[in-house]
């Protein structure tokens, strides 16, 4: 997804042209602000099954996210006084995953013809190499009664998790032939040593949002926010090291994104602000073609059905915002 120029063209007009406004305008303020918090939660990869195979899914691997500590910043341009004045206002976050062992990697295979039983079983050491995040936002504000105000806007994200799947074991059924296999139950547990499968997921979409607040004079604010939207894109890359290798690749749409939250906000003096965000973001149904290449590097992709993908992150962030 090459969509950093269109990143950058956003953040020159929403952020550069206001920002020389509110150099004559006191009714706006401009925030700089470091940020740091955690991931936690799992980015999901699913395979679907043809006609043949009897289980819902034919593969799916899940990859924790159990935590992942971050670091970045925020740029907000927003009103001065939200409670008393309508206005607009954007802000630009970008976030960075700091690397390391984040959890476990789980993938399980229903291959069999015959039942629904799984059939594959595998547990792996979860080695997050990146999480990337980039959201920019822009909207009006709308104040209610001097004490409560209304946002709507509109945001655009994209992310970018690597993810490496090390050691652990395996647990395979007897493949009796022609589709059919034994009891995994019955199948030996074996270890494993070294890199096992790398995983790479990008996502982008586009939503509406609103949120409403509660203001104590210029003090302390309490705001809900909400954003749900189909308009979801992906694509991921998914390498099996291990001889056969193998390389797997995706692009899907649709499905939903939907993101509640909590934003807390504390006025310091009228300089320094300090505020916490709570969110959960969740996205499902995403679908779309698979392509196949063996071994990795052959450089030739063959039709492999359908795949999926999907997260679910429960977000924790701290502030620190300086107006200049």
């Amino acid at each position: 997804m090459r969509i950093v120029p269109v990143f950058a063209g956003l953040v020159i007009i929403l952020f550069c042209a206001p920002v020389v406004q509110a150099q004559v305008n006191k009714d706006y303020s401009f925030s700089l602000c470091p940020q740091f918090g955690l991931f936690y939660g799992k980015v999901e990869e699913l395979v679907y099954p043809g006609a043949e195979n009897k289980a819902d899914l034919l593969s799916l691997l899940v990859w924790d996210i159990k935590p992942v500590f971050y670091y970045g910043f925020l740029m907000d341009f927003s009103p001065v006084k939200p409670l008393e004045k309508r206005g607009f206002f954007s802000n630009l976050s970008i976030k960075f995953g700091i690397p390391g062992l984040s959890g476990n990697m789980v993938d399980k295979d229903w291959l069999s013809v015959e039942n629904a039983e799984l059939t594959n079983f595998s547990s792996h050491d979860n080695i997050t190499k990146k999480i990337f995040l980039f959201d920019l936002s822009a909207g009006f504000s709308f104040p209610v009664r001097g004490l409560f105000f209304v946002k709507t806007f509109v945001n655009i994200s994209y992310m970018n998790f690597r993810f490496d799947g090390e050691n652990g074991y395996k647990t395979y059924a007897v493949d009796l032939g022609s589709g059919k296999f034994g009891p995994i139950a019955d199948a030996p547990k074996e270890p494993i040593s070294g890199k096992v499968i790398s995983y790479s997921q990008e996502w982008f979409y586009v939503t509406p949002g609103v949120s409403a607040g509660y203001g104590y004079k210029d003090l302390f604010s309490a705001e809900i926010f909400f954003m749900i939207t189909p308009l979801v894109f992906c694509s991921d890359l998914d390498e099996h090291i291990r001889p056969p290798s193998k390389q797997f690749i995706d692009n899907m749409k649709g499905g939903v994104m939907l993101e509640p939250g909590l934003h807390l906000s504390y006025n310091v003096n009228k300089l320094l602000n300090i505020s916490c965000d709570i969110s959960w973001r969740y996205i499902s149904g995403t679908k779309g073609p698979a392509y196949k290449s063996e071994p990795i590097g052959a450089g030739i992709y063959e039709s492999a059905g359908k795949a999926g993908a999907g997260l679910s992150i429960l977000n924790t962030v701290l502030m620190l915002k300086v107006k200049l």
